[in-house]
């Protein structure tokens, strides 16, 4: 079977379990959101979420990749399964507890000492989140698509039903508006309904999902979680730098800026600009879930690596019609936000580019996954975070959200330079670097003209970079015959 089709199919189906809930996220949230709350209070939502992101990464410690690394290899995979979820559901547990007995001491050192219930929310939803991830691991691994596409859907409708709930529907019964318990206690904690909203969508999503397990007979083994900790601790460590290097310029950008400044402002702009790039993280995201056990079973077979390397050209070249559509129709795609957050949109071709990055970095890596090096992957993103960290704290105070999304670019790429560069010591793949650098260039070429020749009309804008776009697809197509590659249905 041709095995660009069934990656591309299985990435397709993978995507409506992202596209769908991030579109709606997007287009309605997102939308919602910039609307509802000013930019102050949006940048509430975008630090506390930053946390969220990095919590998530501890909670679950590789476990997912150690699932579907140890399930092509270990004949029960209902051992491995039961094993890894007892592990991550006790450590998410244990989490909560010390959640609520610190609750004031966090709070207070996040600046929320006025708003501890915000904590409890959220510890409360990732918990619930990371032992979820083990379930929809395993659903990705028996390669139950449909059915993780539809779970990722209904969570998120959930999420807008329970925001509508609390922001629009009970502030206008009129049993309620004059009802002093609500009034007092519940019509104003604003941004805080996001996160009670979240939590009871994680809660639904949790429980619907625990109901596999009346069918799986429960087996602990403590030798296989102890492999399963080795081999997924330097994950761990690769996915907290990872992330880190990811959300820690929001999280240090209100503490580095000076008290003249109004950093959740600032922050609020930052996040709803980011916003505008989530196109390529949903393609990055979906094509993530899709490959890894794909290039897992595809270890053993002979051409396996001929696969790999072809994979990141035409990967390379997605990621680039993406950038090109968002950054060309930013005309378009502002509108996904509110205007009062028009003054960073300057930043959205830069987050793009850094999100192609880390596209090529995911691609990249596999091969410290596949070989078992995972330590490699540990010391390459922490150099990234370091070098994040560092830059950060020297150029926010001065520049503010422009150097975190100048930095974010810069470290990306240099992650993705040091795994290149170890991974043809390690486990060569043999990539077509001169293609792959003649896609990237040949769109930020192409992106340069449309920017140079942009009007102050926006529908000329929209036409040209339309034309545009249409030219890189209609040139990468005559050079790689994508259409017939992903179509046809023998490897040949």
């Amino acid at each position: 079977m041709n095995p660009y089709k069934k990656l591309s199919g299985q990435a397709l189906i993978y995507g409506l379990g992202n596209i769908v809930p991030r579109v709606l996220n997007y287009t309605i949230l997102t939308f919602y959101y910039t609307r509802k709350f000013s930019p102050q209070e949006y940048g509430i939502v975008t630090e506390l979420y930053a946390y969220v992101a990095v919590l998530l990464i501890l909670l679950t410690y590789g476990m997912e990749t150690g699932l579907f690394k140890f399930s092509t290899t270990n004949k029960d995979n209902n051992t491995v399964f039961t094993t890894a979820l007892i592990s991550v559901a006790f450590t998410s547990l244990l989490f909560i507890v010390l959640i609520f007995y610190f609750k004031s001491d966090i709070a207070f050192l996040l600046n929320y000492k006025n708003n501890p219930e915000y904590i409890i929310y959220l510890s409360m939803a990732v918990a619930m989140d990371a032992i979820a991830s083990i379930f929809f691991a395993k659903l990705r691994i028996d390669n139950k698509v449909r059915i993780f596409a539809i779970l990722k859907i209904v969570n998120v409708l959930l999420t807008l039903a329970a925001v509508f709930i609390f922001l629009e529907l009970l502030p206008n019964l009129n049993s309620l508006k004059f009802n002093s318990w609500y009034n007092l206690h519940l019509r104003y904690i604003g941004v805080g309904y996001i996160f009670i909203s979240n939590t009871i969508a994680s809660f639904i999503i949790l429980l619907l999902l625990s109901f596999d397990l009346v069918y799986i007979k429960i087996r602990f083994n403590n030798r296989l979680l102890i492999d399963l900790l080795f081999y997924s601790v330097p994950l761990l460590i690769a996915g907290l730098a990872g992330i880190l290097n990811e959300t820690i310029d929001r999280i240090l950008l209100p503490r580095l800026l000076s008290k003249e400044s109004n950093a959740l402002y600032e922050l609020g702009i930052y996040g709803a600009n980011f916003r505008i790039a989530v196109l390529m993280t949903i393609f990055v995201q979906m094509f993530r879930y899709a490959a890894e056990p794909f290039f897992f079973n595809m270890q053993n077979q002979s051409d396996s690596k001929k696969i790999y390397a072809n994979i990141l050209k035409y990967f390379t070249i997605f990621l680039m019609i993406i950038f090109l559509t968002v950054a060309l129709e930013i005309d378009i795609f502002k509108y996904f936000i509110g205007s009062d957050y028009y003054e960073g949109l300057k930043i959205v071709p830069i987050i793009l580019l850094s999100n192609v990055f880390i596209g090529l970095l995911f691609n990249v890596n596999m091969w410290y996954k596949l070989s078992g090096h995972t330590m490699y992957g540990a010391y390459i993103t922490i150099c990234g975070a370091f070098l994040t960290i560092i830059l950060n704290t020297l150029f926010i105070p001065k520049y503010s959200y422009y150097a975190c999304a100048w930095i974010h670019l810069l470290s990306n790429f240099v992650m993705l330079l040091l795994t290149y560069y170890l991974g043809q010591k390690k486990y060569r793949i043999p990539y077509d670097i001169k293609n792959i650098l003649k896609y990237i260039i040949y769109a930020l070429v192409l992106y340069l003209v449309g920017y140079i020749f942009r009007s102050e009309r926006e529908i000329i804008n929209i036409i040209v970079g339309l034309t545009l776009i249409l030219v890189y697809i209609i040139y990468c197509n005559s050079k790689e015959k994508l259409i017939y590659i992903f179509l046809n249905k023998n490897e040949n």
